[in-house]
């Protein structure tokens, strides 16, 4: 027998603006510490950052976000120049998180050396049209490696079919490659190939070099007050012992720099924390030197516009340059490039820095429209659906509109909700602050019907963590998210996700105060009221779907109901798909009505229907009388599954009466 396992049931989906992360693409976030790494934490002028934070503090699990940019945001972007040539560019990387935050990202080019023996002909041999590309986020600290790129079409290793794989690819930048088939794109830091091989014994005289740090500013001019000019420094002293491999010759290298400097009160003062760094890569001829210093997130460095130029000593000791070959070939960049900076027209012909967009910080409607168009495929996979900035004020003014075309938005949500078997929580514009306001809002503004969704009245008092002592009235989807997804794994999908155990945590309690009879009034028209009561604080206190208005007469009035029937369809399309293409006919049908029996009895002994036996419970029928010879002549099998759900009790009626004593 062919088993039917039961599909997840709250897997969240938010939809809106954050400080970082990809545009579009939909993201799975299993903490508020993976939303924090991936979209950048909580952002002022983003609702979702708040309400993702609400899902995983009420008992959610597991949710996507699809980042829709801001208003005229602008993505940072950077077209870095082939490295035989000063005018024709090589590629262009754009950040893929539109906004300010792309900024943040550097970028790190490494030539590529060819040959087993790094010292076999004396020359080192390069191929040109390969590189490795180092990606950072100085933000998130995340960093992405790409090794043997090249600029040759058709290649599996073509940097841009590799970059922008959606699957394996960076999560940062996308590269366009503008040189098909050309070098590659100029290396960054300062370069020198180490031509002659260490070699044993000690240096007879001391060898030195001259180091040069030269800085720029914001602007892109040079920064003398912030550079050092050449300083001589001595590396080995006579009778030291000589390094016996290129990575020993970089590590003393690279000491003696920032000794010297260090050494020098006034050559560090204008360097600050900053160090020089050194590097060999690929072989181990390549020696690279940057400029960097600390930065708050642990291993991440800060890397500054400014080169490190080495050079020969004008006189005292002998030129390292010159002992191990470091003077041909030498090319002098900024130590990394940062994506939207403008540098030497030598090495970036064009740069565009990334822009946060208007200052209220929402997206605009078509925006969200099409972001929630684009949810008609089969992934993401999710089940609850939350718009917080949909409601969010489009200015500073706390009583502002929401955007105009909300409603249209949620309907669009809606119909993909009730494709994906899904379910959609509505949150309630900031103008609706009163039971008056409630009313009007059900009933003439949110303008579609839906058993898929939801509708919660009002929003909730929180803390603002970037405010300490701060209370702010948000959306309530998030906290409601995962007040399901805790209903769900303590109890089942066919309980309401209300009552006095459907507490929300980390909430003060409802912006706006209830009575029972103002709750009647909202409660026939299909509003979700959040309440709070003593001993059990704040709660979700209402369990229709947006069809559940009791003018309706809706046979998907409650919520479990609703829930329960988009569970039951899911967990059988997808698990009875080993019966496409099997002989239409009893055998098959035998099967399916077994798969699903075993399915549903399961339910119900878990207490998701009504019913005291299986048969007041459900039925399940696959048969000829469901399967006529015209469907099977067109392909089609049919199972008919019915089930008697559970409605939730809604008022509980206590009457009471006196007892007289009878007569005698």
């Amino acid at each position: 027998m062919q088993t039917v396992a039961g599909a997840p049931t709250s897997v969240a989906l938010f939809i809106g603006p954050t400080r970082s992360g990809i545009d579009h693409r939909p993201t799975r976030c299993l903490s508020y510490g993976d939303f924090e790494r991936g979209f950048g934490g909580l952002w002022r002028t983003s609702s979702l950052s708040y309400s993702v934070l609400h899902f995983f503090a009420n008992g959610g699990g597991q949710a996507y976000i699809v980042r829709v940019p801001v208003e005229n945001a602008v993505a940072a972007a950077t077209t870095i120049l082939r490295d035989d040539t000063a005018t024709q560019p090589s590629m262009v990387l754009t950040a893929l998180s539109s906004g300010g935050a792309g900024n943040a990202v550097f970028v790190e080019v490494d030539p590529f050396e060819i040959g087993a023996d790094p010292f076999a002909t004396g020359t080192p041999a390069h191929d040109k049209k390969r590189f490795t590309l180092t990606i950072l986020d100085s933000i998130s600290g995340r960093v992405e490696r790409f090794g043997g790129l090249t600029t040759v079409a058709g290649s599996p290793r073509s940097a841009d079919t590799v970059v922008n794989d959606p699957a394996t690819g960076s999560k940062l930048v996308e590269l366009q490659l503008t040189g098909v088939g050309e070098n590659g794109p100029q290396a960054t830091g300062t370069v020198h190939v180490i031509a002659k091989p260490p070699v044993a014994g000690t240096f007879t005289k001391d060898v030195g070099v001259t180091v040069a740090v030269s800085r720029r500013k914001a602007n892109g001019k040079p920064d003398a007050a912030a550079s050092t000019a050449a300083m001589e420094v001595t590396v080995y002293k006579t009778g030291d012992s000589r390094p016996t491999s290129p990575l020993a010759l970089v590590t003393r290298l690279v000491a003696a720099l920032n000794e010297a400097i260090r050494a020098k009160p006034g050559e560090a003062a204008k360097l600050g924390s900053a160090s020089i760094e050194g590097a060999v890569f690929e072989g181990g001829r390549c020696l690279r030197l940057r400029m960097s210093a600390p930065t708050s997130t642990p291993g991440v460095a800060r890397f500054h516009d400014a080169t490190v130029t080495l050079g020969a000593p004008a006189a005292g000791p002998l030129s390292l340059i010159d002992e191990y070959g470091l003077g041909a070939a030498a090319v002098s960049n900024a130590s990394r490039y940062q994506l939207g900076q403008s540098y030497d027209a030598s090495q970036v012909s064009a740069a565009t820095a990334g822009g946060d967009g208007e200052p209220h910080g929402q997206p605009t409607s078509d925006a969200f429209k099409s972001a929630v168009t684009s949810l008609d495929t089969p992934d993401p996979f999710f089940n609850l659906l939350c718009l917080p900035d949909l409601v969010r004020p489009r200015i500073s003014d706390a009583r502002a509109l929401h955007h105009s075309n909300a409603p249209t938005v949620y309907a669009e949500a809606a119909r993909i909700c009730a494709r994906k078997f899904a379910f959609l929580v509505v949150d309630p514009p900031p103008d609706v602050v009163d039971v008056g306001a409630a009313e009007a809002w059900k009933t003439q503004t949110i303008g579609f019907q839906s058993s898929h969704a939801g509708a919660w009245f009002p929003t909730v008092r929180v803390d603002d963590p970037l405010e300490p002592g701060t209370i702010i009235a948000h959306p309530p989807s998030g906290a409601v998210a995962g007040v399901i997804a805790r209903t769900d794994a303590q109890s089942g999908v066919w309980q309401a996700p209300a009552g006095t155990g459907a507490f929300l945590a980390g909430v003060y309690g409802p912006s706006a105060e209830l009575s029972d009879a103002e709750h009647g009034l909202l409660n026939p028209i299909a509003v979700n009221v959040i309440r709070r009561f003593p001993i059990y604080g704040s709660v979700a206190f209402g369990s229709r779907t947006v069809d559940g208005s009791n003018a309706l007469g809706s046979e998907w009035k409650y919520i479990p109901v609703r829930r329960t029937a988009s569970y039951i369809l899911r967990s059988l399309s997808e698990s009875l798909r080993w019966a496409i293409h099997q002989p239409n006919g009893e055998a098959l049908w035998s099967q399916l009505r077994v798969s699903c029996t075993a399915f549903m009895n399961g339910l119900f002994r878990q207490g998701a229907f009504k019913g005291v036996s299986a048969r007041e419970a459900y039925f399940v029928a696959c048969d000829a009388s469901t399967t006529p010879q015209e469907d099977i002549d067109s392909g089609i099998v049919n199972i008919v599954v019915g089930f008697a759900p559970l409605k939730p009790a809604e008022f509980v009626v206590i009457s009471l009466r006196q007892i007289t004593q009878p007569t005698a």
